[in-house]
Order: C-alpha cells, then sequence, then structure tokens
C-alpha cells in the first residue's frame, strides 16, 4: 500500500523557521538604531529638576545691632552682630586684641548696644567702656534728634535729614539704626559713616 502523501507546510507555518525569522528582524533593528533608543532610554530616565522657587526656603529676619570698634584692635571698623551680642563677640569681630590693648577696664561680658561705640584702650591710655544700660553721650538719638541736629551728621543735608524724620512720623520709631537702611538716599558708605554717631533711645 502506497504510503499517504503529506504536502510540505508553508515557510510562514512553519514553527522554526518563523522564530528564526524573527530574531533575525530584531536583531537587525538593533544593529541599526541601537545608539538612537539607548538615548531614548538615557533620555526617559534623566533625573527631574525641580522648580527653584520649589527649593526655597524662607529666610529668616535676624534683629541686628550695629556697633563700632576702635582702638587697639585688629581691625577698627563699623560691626553688624545679633542682638545681645557681648562685648567679647564684637572685639572677636574685629579681629582680636592687638598686643598694646589693655582690657583691663572693659566688661567683655556686657551686651552691648545698638550704635555703641566700644573703645579699645591701648596700654597707659585710660578710657572706659560706657556702661551696658545707659545711653552712651555725644550720640545723636534718631527719635528724638530735630532737622538741625541730623544735618550735623557727615554726609546728611536738608533733604536727607527730612527724609530721616518722615520716616519715623510715618512708620514709628525707630527701633534700631539699621532701619536707616530704608531712608532713600543712604546708601551703605553714607550708613557706615553715620552710624557711629546716632543711636537709639530709651
Amino acid at each position: 500500500m502506497d504510503e499517504q502523501y503529506i504536502p510540505a507546510l508553508p515557510w510562514y507555518r512553519r514553527p522554526q523557521r518563523l522564530i528564526a525569522l524573527v530574531c533575525a528582524v530584531i536583531g537587525g533593528l538593533l544593529i541599526a538604531f541601537g545608539p538612537e533608543m539607548r538615548a531614548s532610554i538615557v533620555s526617559d530616565e534623566a533625573p527631574v529638576v525641580l522648580d527653584d522657587q520649589m527649593l526655597t526656603l524662607p529666610t529668616p529676619t535676624v534683629a541686628l545691632a550695629v556697633v563700632y570698634v576702635s582702638g587697639a584692635v585688629a581691625a577698627p571698623d563699623v560691626y553688624r552682630l545679633p542682638l545681645n551680642a557681648r562685648v567679647i563677640d564684637v572685639l572677636q569681630a574685629a579681629g582680636g586684641l592687638t598686643d598694646q590693648a589693655d582690657i583691663s577696664g572693659l566688661n567683655l561680658a556686657a551686651i552691648v548696644r545698638d550704635g555703641e561705640h566700644i573703645r579699645v584702650p591701648f596700654a597707659g591710655e585710660a578710657v572706659a567702656l560706657p556702661a551696658a544700660d545707659a545711653q552712651q553721650p555725644g550720640l545723636l538719638d534718631l527719635n528724638r534728634a530735630s532737622a538741625a541736629d541730623l544735618e550735623e551728621l557727615p554726609g546728611v543735608g536738608a533733604t536727607l535729614a527730612a527724609r530721616i524724620i518722615a520716616r519715623r512720623e510715618t512708620q514709628g520709631p525707630y527701633r534700631s539704626v539699621e532701619e536707616l537702611r530704608e531712608v532713600s538716599g543712604i546708601g551703605e558708605k553714607l550708613f557706615a559713616q553715620i552710624a557711629p554717631l546716632v543711636t537709639i533711645g530709651p
């Protein structure tokens, strides 16, 4: 009896050849487009950069005392320190004492006042530090000074004196010498000149 004839299957119905064809197509795609595909993957996985505003935290406002330091210190100048700073803190901000300094008459633990002038005497010089709880004589009280008094300050004319008084009358008494910066016309250079000469009275 003759064997039954079985027709050959088309190529697309043969699993081995179909799998081989698919693998060949995928391999060709990887060879041809491999760099672009890798770049796309890297691009998709790139870290997300947040807006700077989302990461910005509010900066707390720190009240400052403006103090003028002169005498036997490394760097005499006007310094800004947090309120309730001590005399020792001011001297450290000024670079420390020189070899000729005489601090026997200074109270290093005293709290400094805004607008205060601290004079560190040289050896043999008799200069006492004003009491921390008393207003330093010779300083101009910003909350009591008249226009004529303010015009005695270096760099302050009639117009600027009027602005200083107007700020006091419209926004209330000055709470610190630092608030002079809010007056139009008072820049950093002028402020450094007049800050050691003014104060805030009790």
